[in-house]
C-alpha cells in the first residue's frame, strides 16, 4: 500500500500594509475549546504511570502525579509504602565524578541506556556516606549521633534509622527490601566488619569474617547481591570453593581477596568478581589475559560454565561490577568484558570478547590516572561510555561523615 502522502502546510503570509507594523494573531475566547487534560480517565493516567514504573523511570512518575490533583488520586503515592519494590530503583548507578556538584550527581540506567542529570537539595542536609548499585544514596544526619539515612534519589523519599552511621572511610553499602522491613548492610574494610541495621532498632548487628571471606563477600554485594544470596555469598566454604576453581584455572585468587583492592589492577594480576546477572549469580574470574564465567545453581551451589552473556556487557574494576544491555549504549559490543589494567599512577581499558576467546586494548592513550589512592578520569578531553562506566567499577567514594568527624576533632 502507498504511503498516504505527507501533509503540506500553507506558505505564512508576509505581507503587510505598513511594513513597520508587528505581525498579530487573533485572540481566542476564554470559552474556545481546548484539550481538559485534568479530566482524562483514571485508567489512562494509570496506564502511562505503569509504563514509567516498567522502565522504573520513577522521575517520570513523580513528575505525572505533580500535574493536578486528579492524576494524584488516580495514581498510587510512593510515600505511604517505601518499601513497594514499584518505587525502588533498579540498575541505576551514579555517575558522579565528572559531573559532580553540591547538589547535582548524573544517573545512569544501565538497562535502559538512560542518562539523567538530577538537582537533588536533599543532599545539603545530610553526610553521603556511599551509593548503591541499584541507585539509593546512603547517608547520616550531620549531628551526633549520626543516624543513618537511605535516600531515594527518584523519589526523594527517605527510609529513617534510628542506629548510628560507623565513622568509617571507606564504605561499600547495600540496601536490602527482601523482608520485613528494610535492611541496610554496611562493609567497613578497615576491620573486615559487616553491620546490619533496621530501621527499628537503634543499634546494629555486627559481623566479623576472615578477611578473605569478607573481601569475596563485599564485592558480592557491590556487584549486586543481596537478599537471598547473602546466606551463600558470606560462607567460608563458599569463597574456599571459588578459590579451588581458580586453582584449577592456574589463577591464585588468594592475593586478590587479601590485597589492597588499590594496588590490584596490574595485567598479571587475578581477579574474581560475583555479581547478580538477571536474577542469577554469576563468578567471574580473570587471569592473565582470559576470563572465565560461572553461573551459581541455586539449589545445589554447583557451578556451571556460562558460553556467553548474549546481548549484555560487563565492566569490572579493583572495587565494582556491573552488568548492562549493550543494545542500549552506543560503541559498547555486547558479549564482552570490560576491564582495568594499571601501571603505577596510570590505567588502561580493556576489552575481551567472550566469545572469540581475545583480548584488546580500547586506546592507546591513557584513560586513568592517579594522582592520590583513587583513579580519576583525565580531565582535558570529553569522556566516553566506556569511560564512564569504567569509572564507576575502578574507584570508590570516601565517606563524607568520616572526613567531616575528623576535621571536628
Amino acid at each position: 500500500m502507498a504511503a498516504a502522502p505527507a501533509e503540506v502546510l500553507p506558505p505564512a503570509n508576509w505581507w503587510k500594509k505598513d511594513p513597520n507594523c508587528l505581525e498579530t494573531s487573533p485572540v481566542h475566547p476564554a470559552n474556545a475549546v481546548t484539550a481538559d487534560w485534568p479530566s482524562l480517565p483514571d485508567d489512562i493516567i494509570r496506564r502511562i504511570a505503569d509504563s514509567f514504573l516498567a522502565a522504573n523511570d520513577l522521575d517520570w512518575y513523580m513528575d505525572l502525579r505533580a500535574v493536578c490533583h486528579n492524576w494524584r488520586s488516580a495514581t498510587d503515592d510512593p510515600r505511604n509504602n517505601t518499601s513497594d519494590p514499584r518505587f525502588l530503583p533498579c540498575r541505576w548507578i551514579i555517575l558522579d565524578e565528572v559531573f559532580e556538584s553540591d547538589t547535582r550527581r548524573l544517573l545512569v540506567n544501565t538497562a535502559t541506556g538512560r542518562f539523567l542529570h538530577k538537582e537533588l537539595p536533599a543532599l545539603r542536609g545530610y553526610h553521603v556516606v556511599a551509593t548503591t548499585l541499584c541507585g539509593p544514596f546512603v547517608m547520616a544526619d550531620r549531628s551526633a549521633p549520626h543516624a543513618a539515612r537511605v535516600f531515594n534519589p527518584l523519589t526523594g523519599d527517605i527510609i529513617r534509622f534510628t542506629a548510628p552511621m560507623p565513622l568509617e572511610v571507606q564504605v561499600t553499602a547495600a540496601v536490602c527490601f527482601d523482608f520485613s522491613w528494610p535492611l541496610l548492610a554496611l562493609f567497613c574494610d578497615s576491620c573486615c566488619k559487616m553491620y546490619i541495621v533496621s530501621p527499628h532498632s537503634s543499634h546494629s548487628q555486627d559481623y566479623v569474617f576472615d578477611p578473605r571471606v569478607y573481601s569475596f563477600f563485599r564485592r558480592a554485594v557491590g556487584g549486586g547481591l543481596v537478599g537471598r544470596w547473602w546466606e551463600l555469598a558470606r560462607t567460608t566454604d563458599f569463597a574456599l570453593k571459588i578459590c579451588k576453581v581458580g586453582l584449577s584455572l592456574g589463577v591464585n585468587l588468594l592475593k586478590f581477596f587479601c590485597g589492597d583492592p588499590t594496588e590490584i589492577g596490574l595485567a598479571n594480576d587475578a581477579r574474581c568478581f560475583a555479581m547478580e546477572f538477571i536474577g542469577q549469580m554469576l563468578i567471574i574470574v580473570k587471569g592473565q589475559q582470559f576470563f572465565q564465567i560461572l553461573r551459581v545453581k541455586t539449589e545445589s551451589s554447583e557451578l556451571l560454565h556460562v558460553e556467553s552473556i548474549c546481548n549484555h556487557a560487563i565492566f569490572i574494576g579493583h572495587h565494582r561490577s556491573l552488568a548492562v544491555d549493550a543494545h542500549m549504549f552506543p560503541s559498547i559490543e555486547a558479549n564482552c568484558i570490560y576491564y582495568t589494567e594499571h601501571q603505577v599512577s596510570s590505567a588502561h581499558i580493556w576489552k575481551y570478547n567472550i566469545k572469540d576467546r581475545k583480548a584488546e586494548r580500547i586506546s592507546e592513550a591513557v584513560d586513568f590516572v592517579k594522582p592520590d589512592k583513587q583513579f580519576v578520569l583525565l580531565g582535558d578531553r570529553p569522556s566516553t561510555l566506556i569511560q564512564l562506566l569504567s569509572s564507576y567499577t575502578i574507584s570508590t567514594r570516601d565517606s563524607e561523615l568520616a572526613g567531616a568527624v575528623k576535621l571536628d576533632d
